[in-house]
């Protein structure tokens, strides 16, 4: 699991809006993630995301997209799941300094 600990610089930041991605589950349920960082790794774009309704929150669990597709009207993604990957990801996201932490559970 990974928690994103945001910063005070973060919060003054969220004033100014982030952008917004929304995945559908298996069950056609549509959930709304704010963009944290973004990072290319062997020919690949990851994001890293947490659930808009989340962001007011100091410590909150975050989430690792890999886009997978690009068309003209959208850009898919999927949840990194394979533990390989998602470790060597989280671990280039925990060593980025900006304005969050990133905590490997």
């Amino acid at each position: 699991m990974l928690r994103c600990i945001m910063s005070n610089q973060f919060d003054e930041d969220l004033e100014q809006g982030f952008e917004i991605v929304s995945m559908e589950d298996e069950n056609g349920i549509e959930t709304e993630f704010v963009i944290i960082d973004n990072i290319a790794s062997g020919g690949n774009r990851y994001l890293l995301v947490m659930e808009s309704n989340l962001m007011d929150e100091e410590e909150a669990d975050a989430i690792i997209l890999k886009e997978i597709a690009i068309s003209a009207d959208d850009v898919t993604y999927e949840w990194v799941e394979e533990d390989e990957e998602f470790e060597r990801i989280s671990t280039l996201f925990a060593e980025r300094e900006g304005e969050y932490d990133v905590r490997i559970d």
